[in-house]
């Protein structure tokens, strides 16, 4: 008998002695590592918006001294937002923890994802409009203001400015995007593994 059948007998036997794992232990195991997740997407969430909170009420000197309208808007519009998106996170959790089929799970799996994915696209976008609006609001003040860049400025300051613009907010869209997909892609991912394997097993 050659080592490979020899190997193949040892590891049958060691296989009759592993403990055999329901249908049930299974669906329990993906369902609390769900629930786990979607858990930890509600408190990073949370967290992250306790975080804009304090600094809605501790706005930095210099940009109150901008003191433009659009950029004050576009600030306390972006909170209700927000606490909505967080509540359905914790709704999102509510209903993953009281799952309690394979199809269930399944479904609060996908609505989890489509949530997550949701919200960092609607921070990416106010990202977006506030560094294109602060850059602006930054680039014109440091040249005199409105009124004196409107007066002196030529093709070249637009180009200046817009080069201005595009580079800053791909770099802070890029940091930003870079922690969003540290914080919640590992969490996504391990939810489009528990689907997966839900799947097999509904098979």
């Amino acid at each position: 008998m050659d080592e490979l059948e020899l190997l193949k007998k040892d590891w049958k036997k060691r296989e009759a002695s592993l403990p055999k794992l329901s249908y049930q232990d299974i669906y329990k195991m993906i369902w609390k590592k769900s629930s786990s997740s979607v858990k930890w997407i509600f408190i990073i969430s949370a967290i992250e918006l306790s975080l804009g909170l304090v600094f809605l009420f501790y706005t930095p000197s210099y940009m109150k001294e901008m003191n433009y309208l659009f950029t004050d808007i576009l600030l306390y519009s972006t909170y209700p937002v927000i606490i909505y998106f967080v509540y359905r996170f914790y709704l999102n959790y509510k209903k993953i923890s009281a799952t309690s089929s394979v199809k269930g799970l399944m479904d609060s799996i996908l609505r989890a994802r489509k949530t997550v994915k949701h919200y960092i696209l609607f921070n990416l976008a106010i990202i977006a409009l506030t560094s294109i609006s602060t850059a602006i609001i930054t680039y014109v003040k440091g040249h005199g203001g409105w009124e004196v860049y409107k007066q002196n400025a030529h093709l070249s300051d637009h180009l200046i400015l817009l080069f201005f613009v595009v580079l800053l907010t791909a770099m802070i869209i890029g940091v930003c995007l870079g922690i969003y997909l540290l914080l919640y892609g590992f969490l996504l991912r391990r939810l489009n593994t528990n689907y997966k394997e839900l799947k097999r097993l509904e098979v």
